[in-house]
């Protein structure tokens, strides 16, 4: 009934969110061309070094966030390796992806498309997840619609309930439910960008030669005018990679140079890193642009990257992973996802060295929580807490002082 209601029911069909992640905007970035006529989509975006290059930074940094499967009890966080989905987040979802391909496929299709699918493949038995397996939807389109106050995933010929889809959204969405591509809403900006990066093509590819004017003593005819001068643009302008040009008669050519408008244009690479790095949440420093940066803001603006970039997507991802990765018992139970986002944010040996030896002699960490966050192997009596002796609670004094009086 629910299928024959989502494929037939006309009312059903319009209430649906959105189609292929791009609803009613044009999916490819609404329009926009270069002058040449190239379109402004995702595969022309990426071809822009610092568009590609932000894309990248920000799918690897995301992926190579830790993930594990914890279980909160009582106040205390302890890791639940043994849980099926442990393995599904850290090595295999499927058996074609490993864990870091899977995470970084699913955010790129987030962040261009707007949207990024996993179909959620469960035990028929105990309803514990088996595999995540990726929906391309190049080849099977995602439509999303919404029955009777539940949302349902319908692709390659089958209706899926919201619970047995992983679905990575975008930040920015006009109905919480579904996101928009962000071709979609920098297509203008990036296609100045192409038009610039076609325009630097067209003129290398000249050699820099561009137009010139031959001056001559000697008066000449219309008709030599244009026989000469088509001469001379045939002799210039071939794919030889040595030319030479013969001006006759005591002429003479000068080049003409790019104009000021022409040499900014030229610029215009420059400036579309800051756009790009500003549509993307960036460090302009991350695009490979390091002018008047030094190592002190560099760090601070590393903090702000993770802070900015890349923790909202853990959270957003996180609270889904919470939601549709474990049964209703297991959450219960304290059963959860957590993405270790302070791996990102490693800073140099001694730094690093300074901030635990202030955790263990403060008590905050014992020495086995560092070790175990360096990744080395435990070492026995290690696991009690430090306490300085000039640092105590009053009942600790109190304590003593009755202990000293009984003697």
């Amino acid at each position: 009934m629910l299928i024959q209601a989502l494929q037939q029911n006309q009312e059903i069909r319009s209430a649906s969110i959105v189609t292929d992640g791009g609803g009613f905007f044009n999916w490819f970035g609404g329009g926009a061309v270069t002058k040449k006529g190239t379109s402004v989509n995702r595969s022309t975006a990426l071809t822009l070094s610092a568009f590609y290059n932000g894309i990248t930074i920000i799918c690897n940094d995301y992926a190579k966030l830790p993930k594990q499967v914890v279980k909160k009890v009582d106040g205390n966080t302890d890791s639940f390796t043994s849980h099926p989905c442990d393995y599904l987040i850290n090595e295999r979802p499927n058996n074609y992806m490993n864990a870091f391909g899977f995470d970084s496929i699913l955010l790129k299709c987030a962040i261009l498309k707007g949207n990024g699918y996993a179909e959620i493949i469960r035990n028929k038995f105990n309803g514990q997840v088996e595999s995540l397996q990726y929906i391309d939807e190049s080849e099977t389109p995602v439509i999303v619609k919404k029955f009777e106050g539940q949302l349902f995933y319908h692709f390659d010929n089958k209706i899926i309930e919201s619970k047995n889809i992983l679905h990575y959204r975008s930040l920015f969405s006009d109905n919480g439910i579904t996101g928009i591509g962000i071709v979609t809403f920098a297509a203008k900006s990036l296609g100045v960008a192409l038009s610039s990066q076609e325009f630097a093509e067209e003129y290398y590819a000249s050699k820099g030669i561009g137009t010139g004017v031959v001056t001559t003593t000697k008066e000449m005819k219309n008709d030599a005018k244009t026989r000469y001068g088509n001469a001379l643009s045939a002799s210039l302008s071939n794919s030889n990679p040595f030319k030479v040009a013969v001006v006759d008669e005591a002429g003479s050519f000068q080049h003409i140079k790019l104009t000021p408008q022409e040499s900014m244009f030229l610029e215009t690479n420059k400036h579309a890193i800051g756009e790009v790095a500003r549509w993307l949440n960036l460090p302009v420093f991350k695009l490979k642009i390091t002018e008047n940066q030094n190592n002190s803001n560099m760090e601070n603006q590393s903090i702000s990257h993770v802070s900015d970039s890349i923790l909202p997507w853990a959270m957003i991802n996180q609270q889904e992973y919470n939601a549709k990765l474990y049964t209703v018992t297991e959450r219960m139970q304290g059963i959860r996802t957590d993405f270790d986002i302070s791996s990102l944010m490693q800073a140099d040996k001694k730094t690093e060295a300074e901030y635990y030896n202030k955790m263990i002699f403060s008590g905050t960490m014992t020495r086995a929580d560092v070790r175990k966050k360096l990744g080395l192997n435990k070492i026995v009596g290690l696991d009690q807490p430090l306490t300085p002796v000039n640092m105590q609670t009053q009942e600790q004094i109190n304590k003593k002082l009755n202990s000293k009086t009984n003697d």
